[in-house]
């Protein structure tokens, strides 16, 4: 029998152990607090941070917006950033992307403070991720995807794992967390000659490739577990995932909804990031050398 994995489940549970940590730096007299940053208007950025907003004040988290016009300057960007930075009241750095093009995004990740990185963009954080260290802050989604594994007790040492989708934001960190949990993973793309086999294969599929009904039944094996971060809209509107749901749901013995799946999750753990980021900074020179 198939379970339909929850994402506002998991985001629930998550938040029940972010509100003790809020409880108790307050104790101590820490109010943690994140800053949005934002270039231009684009409706996708907007509408992230509207969500992300929501989940952090629901929360009881200090938040401020800092909005420029997407003309902004290279170098006044950079220098404003450079301040919000450097804010001691900040703990956390949430950068709304895309950047407009004639921004510098390699120097604007260069500048960020990774104890402060609560999406794990930093070259410092994907490090830190690569060697599988303990104390480190990981991009949201991918993040996302073993909370999801976690709560639902899907355990990967031994498993074969297919990731379809190379990122630098989801599919590559991913793969990587994956293999730190000893699983056995094949990363692949909408270019993989063989990409059926290759997922029927797999006891897990995790898609984050952004090409609509990419996986059908003919993908996935008997009593696979189907994990859907795929965010996409149809001709009629509808947010739909990589995976053809319908088709695919009753071969599987988990699988993601969408919408209700990855992304119901990945905000909460953005706050659960904060509290992260806001403990480290008591003891920065200790989350470097680690």
């Amino acid at each position: 029998m198939t379970t339909i994995m929850d994402g506002k489940a998991v985001a629930a549970h998550l938040s029940e152990g972010i509100k003790d940590a809020v409880e108790e730096s307050r104790k101590h007299g820490i109010r943690p607090k994140v800053a949005f940053v934002r270039v231009g208007e684009l409706s996708d950025a907007i509408s992230y941070e509207r969500a992300a907003m929501k989940r952090f004040e629901k929360l009881s988290i200090d938040t401020e917006q800092f909005h420029f016009p997407d003309d902004i300057s290279n170098r006044a960007f950079l220098t404003k950033f450079r301040e919000i930075n450097e804010d001691y009241a900040i703990n956390g750095i949430l950068l709304l992307q895309p950047l407009p093009d004639h921004i510098d995004m390699r120097r604007v990740v260069e500048l960020m403070n990774p104890i402060k990185d609560i999406d794990g963009m930093t070259p410092f954080n994907l490090g830190q991720v690569l060697t599988g260290e303990r104390n480190r802050l990981e991009p949201c989604t991918p993040a996302g995807v073993i909370e999801m594994l976690d709560f639902y007790d899907i355990d990967l040492e031994g498993k074969n794992v297919t990731v379809v989708g190379a990122s630098a934001v989801v599919g590559k960190p991913l793969s990587l967390m994956l293999m730190n949990r000893n699983a056995t993973v094949t990363i692949c793309n909408v270019y993989t000659d063989d990409l059926i086999k290759r997922c029927k294969d797999a006891d897990i599929i995790i898609s984050a490739a952004g090409v609509i009904n990419l996986i059908g039944p003919e993908h996935v094996r008997e009593g696979a577990v189907v994990v859907d971060v795929g965010i996409n809209f149809n001709d009629a509107g509808k947010m739909v995932g990589d995976v053809n749901f319908e088709a695919v749901k009753d071969k599987t013995s988990f699988i993601t909804p969408v919408p209700g799946g990855i992304g119901a999750i990945t905000t909460t753990v953005l706050v659960y990031h904060l509290m992260l980021a806001t403990d480290y900074q008591k003891e920065p020179v200790l989350f470097l050398e680690r």
